[in-house]
């Protein structure tokens, strides 16, 4: 079957349920979204990776015993263990040199003759570097419930596939597209320091999983095609899980409670569509015999995720699948793994600061930063931030976004209803997260109502309650005591310095409107709601983003 989706030219198409949609960068789309008084000042990217082989081999009947999808990625693979291995655990080293070897498929041609690919990977030096855990075990799943075979291309549990590869190119490609060929952002070149040192256009993040690493070199492939052997070094920023910030943490014990209690309550307002969705999962055998091996039920937390992780892995890949299994019935699935997930944290702020607080408080550091330096004079770098990820962070991070930010007890049956676009993020999703300037447009001239609610710029921003804060709390001060007529650092607060600058977040093809951007004066006069002043954007991610110390006290309530 045919399972690439049709190009969509609108932002508004909502996405696949396996594979993610980019918008086609036609003059009007560029005209639109990127006018002449529109400059592009910093970016954050956050990926989730490429197309996979399934977590575990539970459904016999449908998910073969050996998934040969890995061809090309298993050398690869093996070449990315060897470049591992040469770090062990608790070593000081800061650096890897070797075949870390995630590349496009333009590059390939250069590994077949046996050269050095140019990527050397670059670590956090934590003594507790767990390379088990980085690395992985490959291996074909030990069934005999078909007559598959294995061979060089047999991929492992949860491996990042040949057509995974491709997926993240393809995103490495389009940021070409946009970025470097039509905006000049970042330069057609990947450019080094002048003393040799790693590129400082590019901030790289991955998680402590290979196929994050893997995915995130594939997109530098399609980013930066055609570099010659050793020509480029990248940075690549990969921190063990006591300190990641990228996916929710196990160790924070009231997250994990929270999300237990929440989790039973949107799956119990949603108990009608489960019992259906249930009744037509017991109608495909393999499902059903299942289901009943492991007891489940239409009220169980995980019905829907397992399935899912299975069925749309052999979707997107193209293998046979039963009738019943069809792009509708995936569909519902999807929906119903985000009522197991993703709808938990759309619906209680704090739970979704736990979930993916730490990582905006990168992120609004960083765009502040970006905005003091462009007004500075100074070029920001990075110019674009890459963090390589999961839908476990997709996930929280569309909430933020789009929440409305209830308390947990208003999960009422009036509260209910799913937006039309909440799906499971599907393979290769990405989220970008754009900083503009345009000082040539009318700054809108109503002014939101929650604009001087902080008034005392002086207090401690932690001492004001999470709804109520109109900033994130690690926002600097300097930030509002800039003068934009005059550059006079000393110059009182000014609670319109920022007045140049607007954040829009795209999640795959569609523009998203943050709830708070929608508000009298918190967006862009002429490029509309979703596009959010500086400000509105501030606001609306305030309430999620903790101090360092918030982080840990909540965690241990």
């Amino acid at each position: 079957m045919s399972l690439t989706p049709a190009p969509s030219n609108s932002e508004n198409t909502v996405t696949s349920v396996a594979q993610a949609q980019l918008p086609s960068l036609t003059s009007q789309f560029i005209a639109r979204h990127y006018p002449s008084s529109v400059s592009v000042v910093h970016v954050h990217v956050v990926n989730r990776h490429g197309e996979r082989t399934p977590g575990s081999h539970i459904f016999p009947g449908i998910s073969p015993k050996n998934w040969n999808l890995c061809a090309e990625s298993n050398s690869m693979h093996a070449g990315f263990q060897r470049a591992v291995g040469l770090l062990a655990p608790g070593a000081d080293a800061t650096q890897m040199q070797g075949q870390s070897q995630g590349r496009s498929q333009s590059q390939s041609q250069s590994q077949s003759q046996g050269q050095t690919p140019p990527w050397r990977p670059f670590m956090f030096a934590y003594a507790s570097r767990d390379i088990s855990g980085l690395v992985g075990t490959p291996g074909a799943s030990a069934s005999a419930s078909d007559g598959s075979s294995a061979t060089k291309a047999t991929c492992g549990f949860g491996q990042l596939t040949d057509l995974g590869r491709q997926s993240m190119a393809a995103l490495g490609a389009h940021l070409r597209s946009l970025y470097v060929d039509t905006l000049g952002f970042l330069p057609p070149a990947a450019r080094q320091s002048v003393d040799g040192s790693p590129s400082q256009d590019l901030y790289l993040r991955a998680t402590m999983y290979t196929r994050t690493f893997e995915s995130l070199q594939h997109v530098l492939g399609g980013l930066y095609p055609g570099l010659e052997p050793g020509s480029s070094v990248f940075r690549v920023n990969v921190r063990p899980a006591e300190h990641e910030t990228i996916f929710p943490r196990s160790s924070c014990r009231r997250m994990i409670l929270m999300f237990r209690e929440l989790s039973k309550k949107c799956i119990a307002l949603h108990a009608a569509e489960r019992q259906q969705l249930y009744a037509e999962m017991r109608s495909v055998p393999a499902l059903q015999k299942h289901l009943d091996a492991a007891g489940y039920t239409p009220e169980m937390r995980h019905m829907a995720i397992p399935v899912l992780d299975t069925a749309v892995s052999a979707y997107a890949h193209g293998l046979p699948l039963p009738d019943a299994i069809d792009s509708a019935f995936l569909a519902r699935l999807s929906q119903a793994a985000a009522v197991e997930y993703l709808l938990s944290a759309w619906k209680s702020t704090a739970l979704t600061r736990m979930l993916i607080g730490p990582l905006l408080h990168e992120f609004s550091a960083n765009v502040a930063a970006a905005v003091e330096k462009d007004r500075a004079g100074r070029a920001q770098q990075p110019k674009m931030a890459i963090y390589s990820a999961h839908d476990t962070t997709l996930a929280p991070l569309l909430a933020t976004f789009g929440s409305s930010a209830d308390s947990a007890e208003t999960v009422t049956p009036a509260a209910a209803a799913l937006p039309s676009e909440m799906l499971w993020p599907p393979f290769a999703s990405s989220i970008r997260i754009e900083l503009l300037k345009d000082s040539q447009s009318p700054y809108p001239p109503v002014r939101p109502a929650w604009e001087d609610d902080q008034k005392d710029y002086s207090q401690d921003a932690s001492l004001i309650p999470f709804d109520n804060r109109v900033r994130p709390v690690n926002v600097p001060k300097s930030l509002y005591r800039w003068s934009h007529a005059t550059k006079d650092e000393a110059a009182e607060r000014n609670p319109r310095a920022t007045r140049d600058y607007y954040v829009r977040v795209w999640y795959n093809d569609r523009a998203l409107q943050l709830p708070t951007c929608r508000d009298p004066g918190a967006h862009h006069t002429r490029l509309g709601s979703s596009v959010c002043t500086l400000d509105g954007f501030f606001k609306q991610i305030a309430r999620f983003v903790p101090s360092k110390k918030e982080a840990v006290l909540e965690c241990l309530d």
